[in-house]
């Protein structure tokens, strides 16, 4: 296998508690190249007295950039005041940050034409700050499959949309390369990276939002998935999203080096296409003065450590 390297987003959701400055530091440090910003982690950094421009000289100093603003979800029909102000704010930091992408999805079921209707409008105003749409399917919410995904994606006609592929959310769906063979390969716009427990806990909210494993770690089977799309033809932008408890706790910074060097590891047991390398050995950033080096840090969970029970 030729050498290859991947240009990776560090997700919303993963050191999602982390301060702004903090987590900027520990993504560039760690070897990612894109930084997903939530409605609220901009909340919280303009509290903490960041403004704007703060953030995206930071952003720029540290060679990073915003390449995915979650979450909008009042667009499919009814909503609360809270969410619609969210989705206002989600555009702001669109037109302010200039994603890739822009992530949407709903909580609840709603008729297709709605859904098809909110999605396109989703799409259009994306696309005047040169993002995409990229729609979300969660198997315990409103659009729970990649088929269903895939309906609103069609149904809405406009070329700007896709579907963002979540490998917990396609592991716990039951997803399969039959769910996948009626989506063009060419509109799965972006993988987000991370394991499933190997038995699924009770409540599958609970556990997608508290639980999940570094790629590699658990039953998710992820490098298979990576396969699947692989196979389909899917060239799409990666992220890592492992939201974790467990792994919440850490230095952000260890947590970011070990959720990178997971998600490598399993880009490159599926053979996932990726940047050619000539001559230089991929994905060893270099750690700031002081930091232990990259390949001597312990994985989240050794082998042969008991988990905690009821946890992981």
């Amino acid at each position: 296998m030729s050498l290859v390297s991947y240009e990776l987003t560090l997700s919303a959701q993963t050191l999602r508690a982390v301060p702004f400055g903090t987590r900027v530091g520990a993504a560039a440090e760690a070897g990612f190249q894109g930084l997903g910003l939530s409605v609220e982690q901009y909340k919280d950094a303009l509290e903490a007295g960041w403004t704007d421009r703060r953030m995206v000289d930071l952003l720029a100093a540290r060679g990073l950039r915003v390449t995915e603003v979650e979450l909008l979800t009042a667009w499919g029909g009814a909503a609360d005041r809270r969410a619609r102000e969210d989705d206002v704010l989600a555009g702001r930091l669109v037109e302010l940050f200039r994603p890739e992408r822009v992530h949407a999805t709903v909580f609840a079921a709603r008729p297709l034409d709605e859904l098809a209707a909110g999605f396109a409008d989703v799409c259009r105003k994306a696309a005047a700050s040169g993002a995409r749409a990229a729609l979300e399917f969660l198997p315990y919410a409103g659009i729970p499959t990649i088929g269903a995904a895939w309906e609103v994606v069609a149904a809405a006609g406009d070329a700007n949309g896709g579907i963002l592929v979540d490998c917990w959310h396609w592991a716990r769906s039951g997803a399969t390369a039959a769910d996948l063979a009626p989506v063009p390969a060419e509109r799965i716009i972006a993988v987000q990276l991370a394991d499933a427990l190997r038995t699924p806990l009770r409540d599958p909210r609970y556990e997608a939002r508290h639980h999940r494993l570094l790629p590699g770690e658990g039953g998710g089977h992820v490098a298979g998935m990576l396969d699947t799309l692989r196979a389909h033809g899917v060239r799409a932008s990666l992220a890592a999203e492992v939201v974790s408890d467990m792994l919440d706790v850490q230095d952000p910074r260890l947590t970011a080096r070990q959720v990178h060097r997971a998600c490598v590891g399993v880009l490159e047991e599926a053979d996932f296409p990726g940047r050619p390398v000539d001559g230089v050995r991929p994905h060893s950033p270099s750690p700031a003065t002081g930091d232990q080096a990259a390949a001597d840090l312990p994985p989240a969970f050794p082998h042969g450590r008991r988990r905690m029970p009821g946890a992981l």
